[in-house]
């Protein structure tokens, strides 16, 4: 027997041992994903986390052999399927569609970064699925992206009818402006309750909601709904796949809805690394209680003698552009060059290099620089620094904006990067962060003049307010430049090597928390 095999049948004995099911009981199985961010090819075995796991030739061949065990399986995702690696800054998304409909999915909802190319790209992409797409709570004024998406559907599941909702994470803040107008956010609790009775109603014996409303808030004072108050504060839920924060969960989470039953979350991380299984048992007797057998199950090299020849032949040719354009060498770096809040060695090299680019484009006197984190996707490791590794460190088609701000503002500014727990910013800021808020800032080794103004390197993104710095929309005044922010670091460390230097930034203290 094969380890694949024994490890599927293995699976099969623990469900039928765990689960204590009467004649009558039914069953349905959801494989799910969320958070798959364009990982095509496993990540890299010197990753930090979840190394060498991952890959859509070994995600389907799992999904295959789950499938040849339950065959009525629904394969679920609860979105950001793209953006974070090359295939999505080449492909726009047709790498994607095209794995998402080898590996046969048949129900998913929409990320933010879906968003990330504007409408019309997304309609295209949803144009190409052939699965359903469900949106619940957002309307869209695009009429083409309307007709891509549905409020919900009921699919059949052998002898059981599935229900599904698709809650959209509210997009202020995280979709650029130009994008949001094609969307009206509404509040997902009412939305996905009153659907979800709709749906009983027309014959589903449970309603499954896809989420990317997140585990875990974005910051402390988010008032957004995620999905834990969402199941207290409905009814007709039986289970959450989630997404939108990263969250691994190995064990469902439990939380108690407002009759009184306990609804099982799950969520798979991110890149593609686990595959969620959820098999879900609906009692012949309706006085008993729906029960979940919950696991996360690795996408790792076990499955690499079974992948499929033909599916690796359609992703070859992309592979070869990717490998060959990311391939090459730019400089190289010192020490892991890792992302983390309230500072890191990456975002202060990142800030402290658009403070430079800045500078040399605008011929102005540059006060400091912020990039928010969350641009910031993956760390740059020691050693020969490629374009591939600067792309996937930042994926995103930002470019660099000058921002001039009153000294009143920045101070508000800088309240907005404490709320957050800390932002990328440059060798010219010292903020001290005091159970977040400012207790101390300076700039440039001076306190900031209320009354004089600033000049601020930033992203696009960041300049329209993202990620909550909405003190840049009161800019004196605002000038954009051409490029994409990796193809802006690209050149600046090719520059670094011909010049005999190397990628090297350390923590210095330019932002500390104090949490007492």
């Amino acid at each position: 027997m094969s380890r694949l095999l024994s490890y599927i049948c293995g699976l099969l004995v623990a469900i039928i041992m765990l689960s204590s099911c009467s004649q009558g009981d039914r069953h349905v199985v959801i494989l799910f994903t969320n958070d798959t961010h364009s990982q095509i090819e496993p990540l890299e075995a010197n990753a930090k986390r979840n190394a060498d796991m991952g890959g859509v030739e070994r995600r389907k061949v799992l999904i295959d052999s789950l499938r040849s065990v339950y065959p009525h399986a629904l394969l679920v995702d609860a979105g950001d399927v793209v953006q974070g690696t090359p295939y999505f800054n080449f492909y726009a998304g047709e790498v994607e569609t095209m794995v998402m409909n080898e590996l046969g999915y048949d129900v998913r909802t929409l990320g933010n970064h879906e968003f990330d190319n504007g409408g019309e790209a997304l309609t295209a992409m949803l144009a190409a699925f052939d699965g359903v797409t469900v949106s619940t709570n957002y309307d869209y004024n695009n009429k083409a992206l309307r007709e891509e998406v549905v409020p919900s559907c009921i699919l059949s599941a052998g002898d059981v009818k599935v229900g599904f909702v698709g809650l959209n994470v509210n997009p202020q803040g995280l979709l650029f402006p130009a994008h949001a107008k094609d969307v009206v956010y509404n509040n997902p609790i009412a939305a996905a309750d009153s659907v979800a009775l709709l749906l009983r109603n027309e014959g589903a014996d449970i309603v499954v909601a896809l989420s990317h409303l997140g585990y875990t808030a974005d910051s402390e004072d988010n008032t957004d709904v995620i999905d834990s108050v969402l199941v207290q504060n409905t009814r007709y839920i039986d289970f959450v796949v989630g997404g939108h924060s990263h969250t691994t969960l190995q064990e469902a989470a439990y939380h108690t809805n407002l009759d009184g039953r306990s609804i099982a979350i799950g969520q798979t991380g991110k890149s593609g690394a686990y595959l969620g299984f959820a098999d879900i048992t609906i009692p012949a007797d309706k006085r008993v209680a729906m029960s979940v057998e919950y696991r996360l199950m690795p996408v790792d090299a076990r499955y690499d003698e079974r992948i499929d020849a033909n599916f690796s032949a359609r992703l070859a040719p992309y592979k070869a552009k990717v490998d060959s354009a990311m391939s090459v060498v730019l400089g190289s770096a010192d020490d892991t060059m890792y992302v983390a809040r309230p500072a890191s060695p990456l975002t202060n090299w990142a800030c402290d290099a658009f403070v430079d680019i800045a500078r040399q484009r605008s011929g102005k006197k540059i006060d400091f620089a912020v990039i928010n984190t969350g641009g910031v996707r993956v760390d740059i490791m020691p050693g020969d620094v490629t374009r591939g590794s600067v792309w996937k460190a930042f994926p995103f088609t930002n470019y660099m904006s000058i921002v001039q701000l009153k000294g009143s503002d920045v101070k508000q500014l800088f309240e907005q990067i404490a709320n957050n727990g800390g932002e990328g910013v440059s060798s010219e800021v010292r903020l001290a962060i005091q159970e977040g808020k400012v207790k101390q800032l300076t700039i440039g080794g001076k306190a900031v003049d209320d009354n004089s103004t600033y000049n601020i390197a930033t992203l696009n993104f960041v300049a329209e307010g993202g990620d909550g710095m909405v003190a840049f929309n009161k800019a004196l005044s605002r000038t954009d430049y051409p490029g994409f922010v990796y193809e802006l670091f690209e050149g600046y460390i090719t520059n670094m090597s011909q010049q005999g230097k190397t990628m090297r930034a350390i923590n210095d203290n330019r932002i500390t928390v104090e949490n007492n």
